[in-house]
C-alpha cells in the first residue's frame, strides 16, 4: 500500500483513448443500485456473504456503484462497478490537482492532508512530492524526494525531508526508498533547500552540502 504524499500520485493509471482520438476529456456518470443480488459460484449457488458484523443486513445482496466513463470522440467506454461508496470533497482535501509550488529550484506537489490532525485548515496542510522543474505529471520515474510534516518533542510543527531515490536506500519503504533523510527542519522551504543540496551533491560529489 502506497502511503503519504506519494499515494496522491503513484499507483494511478491514465485511461486511454482510441489510437487516433484527439480528445482529452471524458463524460463521467455514476449509478447507484441498492439490493443487487450477488453472483453465482462454481456450483450455481449464490455466493454467501459471510459477514461477521452482527448488524449486517445484506447477506445475499449488496449496494452496487457503477461509474461509466465515455469519450465522445472515439467512443472508448469504461465501466467500473463494485460494492463501494462515493466520497466527495474539494481538491484542497485531496492534494491532487492543486498546483505545484516552486522552492529551491524544485517543484513541490501537494499530497492529501492528514484531516485527523486538523491540518486542512492550517497554513501548511499538505505534505509534498518533489520533482525537477518542467514535470507535468508525477510518476515514479520523476520523483526526487518527499517532504512530510510532523511534530517535534514540544509539539511544534517540523518537517522531514527525503531525497535521492535508490532501491537500496537506507530510508523509506515501498514503492520508493531514499539515500538521504533529515528530520526537524523548520519550514517547507528549508526542507526543499536541503533536498536540492543533496541532489546537487549526488550529481557532483565535489559540491557536497
Amino acid at each position: 500500500m502506497i502511503t503519504g504524499p506519494l499515494s496522491s500520485y503513484l499507483g494511478w493509471d491514465l485511461l486511454t483513448h482510441g489510437a487516433d482520438c484527439t480528445a482529452s476529456g471524458w463524460t463521467v456518470d455514476v449509478r447507484r443500485e441498492d439490493g443487487t443480488a450477488r453472483g453465482r459460484g462454481l456450483r450455481g449457488l449464490r455466493d454467501s456473504h459471510g459477514c461477521p458484523a452482527e448488524d449486517c443486513d445484506h447477506t445475499g445482496t449488496y449496494d452496487r456503484t457503477t461509474v461509466r466513463i465515455v469519450c465522445a470522440g472515439c467512443h472508448m467506454t469504461y465501466e467500473i462497478s463494485g460494492e463501494t461508496d462515493i466520497s466527495t470533497g474539494h481538491h484542497s482535501h485531496l492534494g491532487y490537482s492543486l498546483p505545484s509550488r516552486r522552492a529551491a529550484g524544485l517543484l513541490l506537489w501537494p499530497g492529501r492532508p492528514f484531516l485527523a490532525w486538523g491540518r486542512a485548515s492550517t497554513d501548511e496542510p499538505h505534505d509534498f512530492v518533489v520533482t525537477a522543474p518542467g514535470v507535468t505529471r508525477v510518476t515514479e520515474a520523476v520523483v526526487l524526494g518527499t517532504i512530510t510534516q510532523g511534530r517535534g518533542t514540544r509539539g511544534a510543527v517540523c518537517w522531514t525531508a527525503c531525497a535521492g531515490p535508490d532501491p537500496d536506500g537506507k530510508y523509506g519503504g515501498w514503492p520508493l526508498r531514499w539515500t538521504h533523510a533529515a528530520e526537524g527542519l523548520r519550514t517547507v522551504t528549508a526542507a526543499a533547500r536541503w533536498i536540492s543540496a543533496h541532489l546537487t551533491a549526488d550529481a557532483d560529489p565535489s559540491e557536497g552540502p
